[in-house]
Order: structure tokens, then sequence, then C-alpha cells
């Protein structure tokens, strides 16, 4: 997908994208947001806990440091935890790493998660929202390469050259000339 430079957060909760401009700043806490707790990116899911973790720029390299809450963080399909005796481990971020905030031991995503996307060079799209209730098989074209999927798992991410599609069920949201057919 064609973008800007920077690094971004891409979050969805509760049906809600928000994009965040990592670049912007060398610390981005994340929690729940709470009277005296006003995280950088605030998230309310009641599995999320106030001080979840944070992501942080290091040497021009970004990396998530989880504080290992009640509930959780998975992140590329695994639960984050604590090194030995219960060191802290900041995890390199790659372009296109997924996190499951508050989802236990599992990358279950429902409507008491949180999912999100670290994406190495952003995009400044806009971001469109599809009705995909229903249906099972589901093709997006960027006009230069088509691709289908069945039945596929939320939070699914189709990245072509010219746009990006994110498949959370009953909607799917689109960036870029991706379009849905």
């Amino acid at each position: 997908m064609n973008g800007k430079d920077g690094s971004q957060l891409i979050v969805i909760e509760n049906g809600q994208l928000n994009t965040y401009a990592l670049d912007d700043r060398l610390v981005w806490e994340v929690g729940r947001a709470s009277k005296g707790n006003l995280p950088d990116i605030r998230l309310y899911s009641d599995t999320v806990s106030r001080k979840h973790g944070k992501f942080q720029n290091m040497d021009g390299e970004w990396f998530y440091v989880d504080y290992y809450g009640k509930n959780g963080t998975v992140y590329q399909s695994k639960r984050i935890t604590a090194g030995a005796n219960g060191r802290v481990k900041p995890i390199m971020l790659k372009d296109r790493d997924v996190f499951i905030f508050g989802g236990g031991e599992t990358a279950v995503i429902n409507h008491k998660t949180v999912w999100a996307m670290f994406v190495a060079h952003g995009s400044d799209e806009r971001w469109r929202v599809a009705d995909t209730k229903g249906n099972s098989l589901f093709t997006f074209t960027d006009g230069a390469v088509a691709v289908t999927r069945e039945k596929p798992d939320k939070g699914t991410v189709i990245d072509l050259d010219h746009g990006m599609a994110i498949y959370m069920g009953d909607i799917t949201y689109l960036a870029g000339d991706i379009t849905l057919i």
C-alpha cells in the first residue's frame, strides 16, 4: 500500500478504527482509561489493564513492552510472557505485527478484546467501512490484483500494492484503492 514515511499503530476496538502516528513521540503508553490514568493509547475494554504496555522507539527501532496484565497480550498468535525471573522482554517490531490486547491465552477477537497492527510505513489514506455481515466468500482487488478468501478469520489483513483491507467479521475496513467485490 502506498504510504508516507512513518510508523503507525492501527487499533480496532468495538468497531471503531483509530490510527496513531507513532513517530510523533518516542513512547506511547497503552492501557484502559480511568480516573487518574490517561494513557497515550486509550482503550476502553474492561479486559485491558490500566497500565497494559507501551510502544517505545529505541535508536530508531520500535519495540513493544508488555506489563503482563491479568488478561494479557497476544502477539503474532502467542501470548506474551515474562522472561527469566520475571524480566521484561521488549519485542522488536516488524511491519504488520498483530496484537490482541485483553484476550487471555489465545488470539480471540471479540467485543471484549482490542485488535492492533504495527505498520512500519504508514499511510495517510482514509479508512472506509464495508458491510460484510452474512458473507463467507470475499474478493478484494486494487485494480491490478485480485485476492479471494473464503471464511477468513477475524483480523485477517489483505495487503495489496494500492490498498489494504482488514476483515473483522460483520465489517471490513478498506484503505486506498482496494475494493470488495
